[in-house]
């Protein structure tokens, strides 16, 4: 396999949807220029680097969001009573299991605050087939399947001591080379060597690519809300007559405070997990994935859009309200036009009485 990075030119996966999985593109970019020598050298954490791409198997991660969250404790039970021997790995938060069937070795690991499951050694179609069905019962607000969201990248893994002294053979280094977990252009290196450290590195890799997905649900929302009211905005410019209810109205922006609540209070997509902020090497997976993935540029124009389309709603229903307020103001304007035309014509009758007695004395 060729090292990407030998380029110059980074590739970055967007999340794709299971309706549509076509509908994202992979956008290059040229990094920032380096200092180009008049002899091209290599750097040896670059040959190592290099050397991991070509030697080690390359393996799929596939990350699937369902729903709102998961309730992790039903998880645990569901997964023990399935034959599987699953892990409390950051409680409250991660449950880790191993999948091992059909010839496939994977590591599970479901994040109950995002809804998410990801899957370290499984393709797509597996894990949504056989790996979100047997939790499903587990899933809060769950989404519909053409709702789901998917993160596909790739990894590798240093999973002995063994694997580790092939590779600087193999590079041909003679210092000790950078062997942490991190990201190599688009492939994810995991060194499991010390089992504990690899999980843990997998659980912040998961926790970032989770969050991705699960922007992503609230990004599908946002776009849905906007194709919806746009016919109405429209009309507005145009001039015509708006046939929409208060109650729609009310709906929408109802809509737009859950995506908002969602997006920047019911969960932890704007900020670091508080288990990071003690463990600085998984705090840097973690900001290194969400960076790379475009977390932040993401959720600032997810919330400009929240700002536009609740304003653009608060609009219209302040004109249905205006609409209301005439409506209202003609049926007063009716009530004493009739109340006037009652007394006018009491008035008539009376007088027409009062002639006739004249007329008779």
């Amino acid at each position: 396999m060729t090292n990407i990075d030998s380029y110059g030119v980074k590739t970055t996966k967007f999340t794709k949807g299971i309706a549509n999985p076509t509908r994202y593109l992979r956008r290059s970019f040229v990094p920032r220029s380096k200092k180009v020598n008049a002899v091209d050298t290599e750097s040896e954490d670059d040959k190592f680097e290099s050397s991991i791409l070509k030697t080690l198997v390359i393996k799929p991660c596939t990350t699937v969001t369902t729903g709102e969250r998961y309730d992790l404790g039903k998880c645990l039970e569901i997964l023990n009573i399935n034959g599987f021997q699953p892990s409390n790995l950051i409680p409250g938060e991660i449950v880790s299991f191993n999948y091992r069937t059909n010839g496939i070795d994977g590591t599970i690991m479901i994040l109950g605050q995002t809804g998410s499951v990801v899957c370290w050694g499984v393709d797509e179609r597996t894990a949504l087939i056989e790996i979100v069905p047997l939790i499903s019962e587990a899933t809060v607000n769950k989404l519909e399947v053409e709702e789901y969201e998917t993160e596909d990248m790739d990894y590798i893994e240093i999973e002995s001591a063994e694997d580790l002294e092939n590779l600087r053979s193999h590079s041909g280094i003679q210092s000790d080379p950078k062997t942490n977990s991190r990201l190599i252009g688009d492939v994810i290196l995991i060194n499991s060597i010390e089992k504990s450290e690899g999980i843990l590195d997998k659980a912040a890799f998961s926790s970032g690519l989770s969050r991705s997905t699960a922007l992503a649900v609230l990004e599908n929302a946002m776009e849905r809300h906007i194709s919806n009211t746009r016919i109405i905005t429209e009309k507005i410019s145009t001039g015509i007559k708006l046939k929409v209810k208060e109650s729609d109205a009310l709906k929408s922006i109802g809509r737009l405070f859950l995506i908002r609540g969602r997006l920047n209070l019911y969960s932890e997509l704007i900020e670091t997990p508080d288990l990071y902020w003690s463990e600085p090497e998984l705090e840097i997976i973690f900001k290194d994935v969400s960076r790379y993935l475009d977390i932040s540029p993401r959720i600032n124009i997810l919330n400009s859009k929240l700002d536009y389309s609740t304003d653009e709603c608060r609009a219209i229903l302040s004109l249905l309200n205006e609409r209301n307020s005439s409506f209202l103001e003609w049926i007063i304007i009716y009530l004493i036009t009739f109340e006037v035309i009652f007394e006018l014509f009491h008035f008539y009758k009376s007088n027409q009485e009062s002639t006739k007695r004249v007329e008779v004395d």
